[in-house]
């Protein structure tokens, strides 16, 4: 099942989509039916060129990014002059970052004034259900101003002000049935374009660590509730940082639009201003 938050005039709705008709839960909230609440559909639907829609959770509860594709790490420690630390390779690693930047398909993202290095990072993200399990998958976009970031961590701390000016989900939640695994991995390739440009083509099936070791170490010693957000991390060349510019030596910068797909996950657009 595919599920979307939308807003329909100034109402905000959550719906399962099927081909271009959106058909309106019972939920109040995407929060509200990851928590087994109103998973009734209502008599109403709506065309899909009819509705806005939004990050699948415009407000989730927590957002916990991992750090799980090995190629991705060991392009990152070598930028920093060092070696994937053994740390790594013992358990997954997450910093917590910003559900209130959460943005969704089609939305603008500002990239922040004191910023020159903009870059996307392609990953995925499961969402929580009822049970601390992972009831469904989504696309993000994990936005990183690079010069910010760089600057900050020689601190010590996770990157802060590089980060959570922005997060991107959507543009729908997959049911975790209907999403093809392999060993606990999502199985499909995924690809982001800038301005229609095809950067980097590679497989989320590379991720080092299977979801469920993902989820059993962001519950321990706490609880997951429904609706927290779990990002595998960047996929392997799955930004500018690995990468390189883009052609004329430069970041992303206002009027470029950057664009994520994966299979089945969709289809996550956005333009930078």
């Amino acid at each position: 099942m595919r599920l979307v938050s939308f807003r329909n005039g100034d109402e905000v709705q959550v719906g399962s989509l099927e081909d271009d008709r959106v058909r309106v839960l019972a939920a109040p909230t995407m929060v509200d039916w990851l928590a087994g609440e109103g998973r009734l559909e209502t008599r109403v639907e709506h065309g899909l060129d009819d509705v806005e829609l939004l990050a699948p959770i415009p407000e989730p509860p927590s957002v916990r990014d991992f750090f799980a594709f090995e190629e991705h790490v060991k392009t990152g420690m070598k930028l920093r002059g060092g070696d994937v630390p053994e740390a790594w390779y013992e358990a997954p690693t997450f910093y917590f970052t910003n559900p209130a930047a959460v943005v969704g398909p089609g939305a603008e993202v500002r990239r922040p004034p004191d910023s020159r290095m903009l870059d996307f990072e392609l990953e995925l993200a499961a969402v929580i259900g009822p049970d601390q399990e992972i009831a469904a998958f989504t696309l993000l976009n994990d936005w990183s101003a690079r010069d910010l970031q760089a600057r900050e961590m020689t601190v010590g701390l996770g990157p802060a002000k590089g980060k959570d000016f922005a997060l991107s989900l959507g543009p729908w939640l997959l049911t975790a049935d209907e999403v093809p695994l392999a060993d606990g991995r999502v199985d499909v390739e995924a690809t982001a374009t800038v301005n229609g440009e095809q950067l980097t083509k590679t497989w989320a099936g590379a991720q080092y660590f299977p979801w469920s070791d993902l989820v059993a170490h962001a519950a321990r010693n706490t609880r997951l509730r429904p609706g927290d957000v779990l990002g595998s991390g960047t996929l392997n060349r799955g930004c500018l940082l690995e990468l390189g510019p883009l052609p004329g030596d430069r970041w992303l910068e206002p009027g470029d639009t950057v664009a994520l797909e994966a299979g089945p996950l969709g289809r996550l657009e956005n333009r930078i201003v």
